[in-house]
């Protein structure tokens, strides 16, 4: 994973901030669901409980995407905000521990830090070695191991171990924790494709990250009769902000593009030179 030139480091940056910012709209989606009653109690109706939990995929797909990008200051930034939310997770699984909290929502607190500790290793691995590629690459596979199992536990089987007690999923449910899974998916691999060091694949993300906005502003509709016009406006804003990346992945692709091609010209032009001329 080689480091990117200044030219397409900045616009993939800002493709993958902007990526995250966009993710991290499930917070006020989540406490503009109705019904929600939110309290500073010792309750799963917790603000700081809520949050942190809304929080972690957004969470999760900056620090994705800064470990594959590389750049200094970004993946501090990651390692920052990945640290920060592991600290809450702990208070969280503190209290929980005192009050006596259910099982599966003390499990949930446990996985979510295991999550962001393979997380923070793997960006601090990232920010920390500069030795051959295998060396630079763990890193990201670091990041990307607590990123499935995020996607996997809170997508699928933590909805679907809460719902047991009550006879298990409808099929209806089912088929919306496996949307909900694919979307955070495409969010993931957003985020690797934005910042991977290849013009292809930043183009591909942009299609990825445009595609999921176009399809976020489209549920708004359905979002507004069934949540409010809050809730829809959110979700208006989240889709936009999806394809407010698009432009700044498709810079950050064109300027890698010309970079590489100036190096491509500037190695053949010596080579030409170093060739006897056929009059001679």
């Amino acid at each position: 994973m080689k480091s990117l030139p200044d030219a397409g480091r900045r616009p993939a940056a800002l493709s993958i901030l902007l990526l995250a910012v966009a993710v991290w709209m499930s917070v006020p989606l989540r406490l503009l669901v109705p019904g929600t009653e939110v309290n500073l109690g010792f309750t799963d109706a917790n603000a700081v409980y809520l949050v942190e939990n809304a929080a972690m995929a957004g969470t999760i797909v900056f620090a994705v995407g800064a470990t594959v990008l590389r750049a200094r200051r970004v993946l501090t930034a990651a390692i920052v905000v990945v640290g920060v939310h592991l600290l809450v997770q702990i208070g969280t699984a503190t209290v929980q521990l005192v009050q006596g909290a259910l099982p599966e929502y003390l499990l949930g607190t446990l996985l979510a830090m295991l999550e962001l500790v393979l997380v923070l290793t793997g960006a601090l691995l990232a920010r920390l070695l500069h030795g051959p590629t295998l060396a630079r690459r763990t890193g990201f596979w670091v990041v990307l191991a607590g990123a499935l199992l995020y996607i996997l536990w809170a997508s699928v089987l933590q909805p679907v171990i809460a719902m047991m007690p009550y006879g298990g999923p409808l099929p209806g449910m089912i088929r919306s924790y496996l949307q909900i899974m694919l979307l955070n998916l495409l969010a993931v691999a957003a985020a690797v494709l934005c910042g991977w060091a290849s013009p292809v694949t930043r183009r591909i993300g942009a299609v990825l990250a445009g595609s999921v906005g176009v399809l976020g502003i489209a549920g708004a509709v359905g979002a507004i009769d069934g949540y409010g016009g809050a809730y829809g406006a959110v979700q208006i804003v989240q889709g936009l902000l999806l394809l407010a990346v698009v432009p700044f992945a498709v810079v950050a692709a064109r300027r890698l593009a010309a970079s590489r091609r100036d190096a491509s010209s500037a190695d053949v032009q010596p080579q030409a030179e170093a060739q006897p001329s056929a009059e001679a």
